[in-house]
Formats: C-alpha cells, structure tokens, sequence
C-alpha cells in the first residue's frame, strides 16, 4: 500500500515537473525562433537597402546574395562571396522571382536561406541570407534542453523519490503502530477471555452445585472483567488523547496541592510494601491544565514507581518552578532501566520485564497515556536510570499563560 502511495507520489510530481519543463522550454524555443526570424529580416532589408554601389561585386554581408534582374526576369548581376555556381545561384534566383511572395525562404544548394525581393527603376533586385547559422542555434538548444532537462528531470526523480519516503515515513510508522497497537490489544484480551470462557465452561458442566460451591471460579471471572475494563479504559483514554490536541477543560490549578494531595493516597501501599517517601515540593506551583488529566499523570508515575521499588527503597519526588518552566521529578530505588529500553518505555503495551508486569496486572499503557497528558499539556516527559541504582522520570511543563 504505501509503495503504491509512493509510485503515485512520484508519479504525479514527476508529471507536473515535466509539463513545467515542457512549457518552460517551449516558451524560450519559440522566443529564440522568433527573435532569430527578426533579425534574419532586419539583415535582408539591411542588405537590401546597403550601397551596394560603392563596394561593386561585393555583397552587403559576408553570408548575403544579391541579385538583380531586369524587367523581362533576366539576371543583369550577382554579388555574392558565398561558394556556390552561378548555376545554382540563377536556379534560386529565378524560383524567388517567380513567387508570390515578397519574402520566403528557399533552399540553395545544402543551406537554407531567406529571401527579399523587390522592385527598382531597373527591374527586381533581390537579397538571400543565409538561416543555417540560426538553424543551428534552434538545433543546438534543442539538444541542449533535452540534455539539461533529461539531466534535471532525473535529478528530481531522485529528489521526489527521498522526499516521498521522508513524506511517507511518519505515515508509515504510523500505520505500523496502530497495527502493532491493535494486535497486541487482540493478544491482552484473548487471555481474560479464555480464562473467562474456561471458568464459565467449569460453571455450566456442575449446574446443581451451588453459588458457594462456584465462587472459586466467579471470582477469576470477576477478575478477569476487571481487567479487561482496566485495558479497554485505558484504550479508550489513549483514543482520546490522541484524537484531542489539547485538554477540553482547561483551568489554573494548584499543581502543589495536587501534587500533595495524590501523595497522600500512596500512603497506605508505601507502608505496607516498606518504601520510604521522600517529598520536596515547592509550594504555589500554578499552572493550566486539565485537573483529572493530572492527577492521573501523577498515579501513573507513582504507580510505576511503587510497582519497581523493592522492600526498604525510597521514592523521592519533587516539584519545582523556575523561569524555563515546571518540573516534576519522580524518582524511585530499584534494579533501574537498561539503556535499550529508555527510548522504548513510553509506547504502548511496552514492557520491560514482561513477567512482572503481568504478575502485577499491568498491560504496558500507563506510561503511553502519561506521555499523552503531558504533549497534551504541551509539555514533555523523559526517563533517566542508573542500572541497578535508580530510575528517574522528569515532566517538563510550560508556565501557566496569563
């Protein structure tokens, strides 16, 4: 699909860049050819109207021919210092005096030349000059153009060629991801329901246990479901943010009473899995934003940090405003990020220990729809890490407009 897209890209630039060639050309052939005819008749009628006279035998112009003939038609004199028999000159001239017209051209020997002809007290004098020098000229810029535009039509092929695939690229990578992106939601959702299937099959084989008896297996059920409602909302949220460029509602926030008050709700799951909180929040931090849409920026990253911080480890976060603008720092202990997987954390369905992120119920979206609040907020986020010290995620935010 996308070669073809190329070819059709390529092939409609190349047309009209041909016809432009085309017209562009055309245009300075036929200026050239008309320019060339002006000053063919300017020399017949200097070398008509020249005094012959006081140069006898000469003609007017070294590549001219001039001759006279009475009244009956007979040639009285022929001035010419072109190589060519008075037979062949006579032959010309009789067939320029016998036609109907006053100015034409007429072939000489192997050259092509013009002619002029008018009438004296003495009879008809007529003037040949010879075209073969602008014919030539006509010839060369005809092989001139299709050579320079032969030359630069392929150069621009080569040209659209690299731009095609440089306009098509993001297109691409985008396709590609949707498609990864919708294969691997297929491959998160034929689990849940194969275990939902399954457990509902052990359910309907023993129709007169009861309720109490079936409970085991409604329960994997019920976990399933929610699972599966976790992914598809998170699913949803990415179509969201995707679709919208910017936060529908929007209003100044305290971003440090938010930040604080979602910290409080952590407490809990700290205490238990034994991880110190480390907070330094500069206090008065406004900006605009979508309250929901920070929040849940804020649990994802706290979430991410308490899912990878071992027993006895520390989360320490941090808010800040200086004159660039607002930064959040969350950073947690732990076994840290390899180099290999930073630039890839922030995709979707990304993990980078598959089978914990799976024990912990986790689908690989949460840091995707987190880079999605923060470009929505038209900020940016970014992950540092010390392999086997820490792990450090920074949010970049514009100050609030005011």
């Amino acid at each position: 699909m996308f070669d073809q897209l190329k070819r059709e890209f390529v092939k409609i630039n190349m047309t009209l860049l041909t016809v432009v060639f085309v017209l562009i050309f055309s245009v300075i052939y036929l200026l050239t050819a008309v320019s060339g005819e002006h000053q063919t008749e300017l020399a017949l009628e200097g070398a008509m109207y020249s005094p012959a006279h006081q140069r006898p035998n000469k003609p007017a112009m070294a590549s001219s021919i001039t001759v006279e003939l009475d009244s009956q038609g007979r040639i009285t004199r022929i001035n010419t210092a072109v190589a060519f028999g008075e037979e062949i000159i006579e032959a010309a001239a009789l067939d320029a005096y016998a036609h109907d017209k006053m100015s034409a051209h007429i072939t000489i020997g192997d050259s092509n030349y013009a002619f002029l002809k008018q009438t004296e007290d003495f009879g008809t004098k007529i003037v040949f000059i010879d075209r073969t020098p602008q014919q030539k000229a006509l010839n060369n810029l005809l092989i001139i153009f299709f050579g320079v535009g032969g030359l630069s039509l392929g150069v621009l092929y080569l040209i659209s060629l690299y731009f095609a695939n440089r306009a098509i690229a993001p297109i691409r990578e985008m396709f590609e991801k949707q498609k990864q992106f919708i294969a691997d939601a297929s491959h998160e959702l034929r689990t849940p329901l194969t275990v939902i299937k399954t457990n509902t099959s052990l359910i309907m084989s023993n129709r007169d246990e009861r309720v109490a008896s079936q409970l085991k297996w409604l329960e994997y059920i019920s976990f399933q479901v929610d699972r599966m409602s976790e992914l598809v909302n998170d699913m949803l949220s990415l179509a969201r943010y995707d679709y919208v460029g910017e936060p529908s509602v929007t209003a100044d926030l305290d971003l440090s009473k938010t930040l604080g008050g979602n910290l409080l709700s952590f407490e809990a799951v700290l205490y238990e899995n034994n991880v110190e909180l480390e907070t330094e929040i500069q206090s008065d931090v406004i900006m605009r934003g979508n309250l929901e849409s920070i929040k849940r920026l804020i649990n994802i990253l706290m979430d991410n940090a308490v899912k990878n911080t071992p027993a006895r480890g520390k989360i320490s976060v941090a808010l800040r405003e200086d004159k660039h603008g607002i930064v959040l720092l969350v950073n947690n202990s732990g076994a840290g990020i390899q180099e290999e997987h930073i630039e890839k954390i922030f995709e979707r369905f990304y993990r980078v220990d598959d089978s914990r992120s799976r024990a912990s119920g986790g689908y690989g979206l949460g840091l995707a729809i987190a880079k999605s609040i923060v470009e929505q907020h038209r900020g940016r986020i970014l992950a540092q890490s010390r392999t086997g010290i820490d792990t450090t995620f920074i949010v970049e935010l514009p100050h609030t407009n005011k």
